[in-house]
């Protein structure tokens, strides 16, 4: 069972709401790119999966595709 929080997955909810960088960085996406991102999050099949979509590989965690 997917749970969701105004259409956002609670993964992603919860990330975003424990990184302040995070949550600047979707902050300022484009609606469309928002949508994007919560469809990836959504399609994915475990955290490391998600964490995947949300972090720039090597880069620090808080710094949001």
């Amino acid at each position: 069972m997917d749970y969701e929080m105004n259409g956002i997955p609670l993964g992603l909810s919860m990330a975003l709401l424990m990184n302040e960088q995070a949550k600047a960085g979707y902050d300022a996406l484009s609606e469309t790119q928002k949508e994007h991102l919560i469809l990836k999050c959504k399609d994915a099949g475990s955290k490391e999966e998600m964490d995947h979509f949300l972090y720039l590989p090597g880069r620090k965690r808080g710094k949001l595709v």
